[in-house]
This record gives C-alpha cells, sequence and structure tokens, in this order.
C-alpha cells in the first residue's frame, strides 16, 4: 500500500484531501498530515511516504522551500502540488523542481483520482526498474571474474575496436598503467629422466600457478592476468623499471618450477601501444612459446641453463653438457636442428638480448651491462654487440630503442 501524507496549513483542505485519496481507492493510504513544512520535514522522516499532496503557501517553510529539502531525505517520492496560486513564478519553480504535477485548487474527485493513479504507476515502473538494475548489477559483480577473463580473450585475439575496450576496461573495472607490459607463460610438464610428464591434475595445477602469480603480482599492482584459450597465462603488468620488470619473469618462473617441479616457459615483451598494441603483443609471445614447447626435453632444458648461466664468462658447452648428462657433441647438434644456431651463437643471442634489457636502465654504465652479461672486456661486447645488432651498444642506447 502506497503511503500519502498532505500538507496544508487549512485543516478543512486537509481533511478533504483526505477523504478525496479514501474514496479513490487506490490502494493509498495517508499516513500523515502537516499544517506547515517544518513539520512536514519531520513528518516525512517518520513516515518515508510515497506521495506527497503539498501546498505552496504555508508559515515559517513554504511549500517549495520545504520540497527543495524533503528531495534529500526522500529519494523515491511523488510530490504534487496543490495551489490556489497560478502565478507563473511558483509554477515555474515547481517544475524545476520536478515535482510530479501542479493542481489548482479547488480540486475535483475524478481530476486527484487520475492523478494519483499516474503517480502510483510511475513509482510501480520506477521501482521495477530499480530491482532490476540491482538486479543486474548483483549478477555483473558476481560474474566479473569471468565477464573479465572473456573480454581479456577476446581482447588480445584482435576482436575488439578501441573504443569498445576503452568502454570495457572502465565498465569492468580493469586499470591498468599506461606504461605496461606483457607476460606469457606456459607450463610445458614434469621433467624426470630425460622426458617431460604431463601428469599433474590440471585444476590443481592450474590454482597453484595462479596462487604463486598472485602473490608475486602483488607489487606489481594495476595488473591484469587471466588464461588464454590456450591455457597459457597472461599478465600485462606495469612497466615502470625495464631492468625489474624483465626479472619478474624470470622470478615467476623459478618460484613455480621450485614449488611445483613443473618445466615453465616465460615469454614477454613491453606494449608500445596499450590499447592497439595488445592483440601484435599477444600473438608474437604465443608464437614464441609454442615455438619452444616443441622442442625436444633436452634442448628445452638448456635454453633454461644458458638463460640462467649467460651471465658466467666461462660458461662452455662442455658445462652444459655435463648438466644435462649427454655428449656434448649430441648436444651440440640438438641445438643446431632444433633452434637453428650453434651453443655458443645461442648463448651470445641469449646475452645480447639481456643486454638490451640491461641498458633500459639509464643508470647502469656499459662496462656494467657488459660485465653482467659474461663480458669482463667491454670493447670485445662493443664488437659483439655491433655484430649482431648493426650498432655499437652506445649509439643503441642514444637511439632509445632499447624496448
Amino acid at each position: 500500500m502506497l503511503k500519502v501524507v498532505i500538507i496544508d496549513d487549512e485543516p478543512k483542505i486537509r481533511r478533504g484531501l483526505k477523504s478525496l485519496v479514501e474514496k479513490a481507492r487506490l490502494d493509498m493510504e495517508v499516513v500523515g498530515e502537516a499544517e506547515d513544512g517544518e513539520i512536514a520535514l519531520e513528518v516525512a522522516r517518520k513516515t518515508l511516504p510515497d506521495i506527497l499532496l503539498v501546498d505552496i503557501c504555508m508559515p515559517f517553510l513554504n511549500g517549495l522551500q520545504f520540497i527543495e529539502q524533503v528531495n534529500s531525505i526522500l529519494q523515491d517520492c511523488i510530490i504534487i502540488v496543490i495551489t490556489g496560486h497560478d502565478e507563473f513564478s511558483y509554477a515555474h519553480k515547481a517544475i524545476k523542481l520536478q515535482v510530479f504535477d501542479y493542481l489548482l485548487k479547488p480540486v475535483f474527485e475524478d481530476q486527484l483520482e487520475t492523478v494519483l493513479k499516474r503517480a502510483a504507476q510511475q513509482l510501480l515502473n520506477s521501482r521495477l526498474q530499480n530491482h532490476y538494475l540491482n538486479w543486474t548489477n548483483q549478477e555483473t559483480k558476481k560474474h566479473l571474474p569471468l565477464l573479465r577473463e572473456a573480454f581479456c580473450k577476446d581482447w588480445v585475439n584482435g576482436q575488439l575496436s578501441e573504443e569498445y575496450i576503452r568502454s570495457q576496461l572502465a565498465f569492468l573495472e580493469l586499470d591498468l598503467s599506461p606504461a605496461s607490459g606483457m607476460i606469457a607463460l606456459k607450463v610445458a610438464g614434469q621433467y624426470t629422466r630425460g622426458q617431460l610428464l604431463k601428469d599433474w591434475e590440471r585444476e590443481l595445477l592450474v590454482f597453484s600457478i595462479e596462487n604463486i602469480c598472485v602473490e608475486l603480482l602483488e607489487q606489481w599492482q594495476p595488473y591484469i592476468m587471466f588464461h588464454d584459450r590456450a591455457d597459457n597465462l597472461i599478465a600485462i603488468t606495469p612497466l615502470l623499471n625495464p631492468s625489474d620488470w624483465y626479472k619478474l619473469s624470470a622470478t615467476l618462473q623459478q618460484v613455480i618450477e621450485q614449488h611445483l617441479e613443473q618445466v615453465v616457459i616465460v615469454a614477454q615483451h613491453p606494449l608500445m601501444d596499450l590499447l592497439r598494441g595488445v592483440s601484435a603483443v599477444y600473438h608474437e609471445l604465443t608464437l614464441e612459446l609454442n615455438r619452444k614447447v616443441s622442442y625436444t626435453p633436452a634442448v628445452l632444458l638448456s635454453q633454461k641453463h644458458i638463460e640462467a648461466n649467460y651471465c658466467k664468462e666461462d660458461f662452455s658447452l662442455q658445462n652444459l653438457a655435463e648438466i644435462i648428462k649427454i655428449s656434448p657433441t649430441y648436444l651440440s647438434r640438438l641445438l643446431k636442428n632444433e633452434i637453428g644456431v650453434s651453443f655458443i651463437e645461442y648463448l651470445t643471442q641469449v646475452r645480447i638480448e639481456k643486454a638490451i634489457q640491461m641498458m633500459g636502465d639509464p643508470t647502469m654504465k656499459l662496462y656494467e651491462v657488459a660485465e653482467k652479461v659474461g663480458y669482463s672486456n667491454q670493447h670485445y661486447f662493443s664488437n659483439t654487440f655491433k655484430k649482431v645488432v648493426g650498432l655499437s651498444p652506445a649509439e643503441y642506447r642514444k637511439k632509445g630503442n632499447w624496448r
């Protein structure tokens, strides 16, 4: 039943309006009356009416002043002005206050009944709409993780317009740093006795990896993490310090392998254009993951050991073969056949790649970079760098294209 409050300084008018409301039989009840605006505010606070019938000319606080104040108390209430004054200024002010209707006294029974019926219908429509909006908001929040994952999968596959991406990032409350990078991670399986064994229960493995990543990415807010359609784990994180960011993937890889005894392949790349560049970088990274996962366990493990030991100047094919426990000749042949380069060529590629990443840190001197990637002689490092990249380290850094 809808609650009605009548506000008028004349008792006779209040009694008359109450009688008309009751005669209308509109499932409404008059729950309060007031003779001025101040009393009406108190009645409104206590009864929380659905409909207010308000006179304009009243002592202490007139009808228009009352409406201004009651609008902040009652968010979902219909106000009908009933007055003996037909001045334009009153009507204009009432319209600005968004009253539902403006009736002139005397008010007739059928006239009031018609207005009250419209008011009741509007309240019903408004409350149904609010109920629906609340329900959709709750459902959206409940399914937000699924909606985010679905959006991210479409985003990296290049199926969305830039405008849609912007709107969905805001709608799904996905915050990203303007300077961001993408990390892609694939679990290749367990390495035991030279073979990759994929015998982990998938859901448990996914759950464990996600927990590790969430913990390690806590310091890299804001970030997005999701699984793509090939079950690779994709993370988009801030890239404020390139040197630290490139170490992040190595940390993720190391911790997962240490705790879960799984062989993990990681690829990463900065995002030059956060909105339009995501798809291209994603495809580049997944190609790299798929290429690496196709290697034999010996080659895969060799790559991981080279990437872990590239900083050692004396790291050799003999050292690597002893770790892998196969002959240097056979290992050399495997590397050449599968990745297309010799051990020393691959080691040089890794060293130059790491050097480029380190050069993104402007505080690091070039001789320090050389030492950290396994070259005690800066001149030799510069020659090797120029041979691979086409520019000396100083020229490359000056161009600012370390990315």
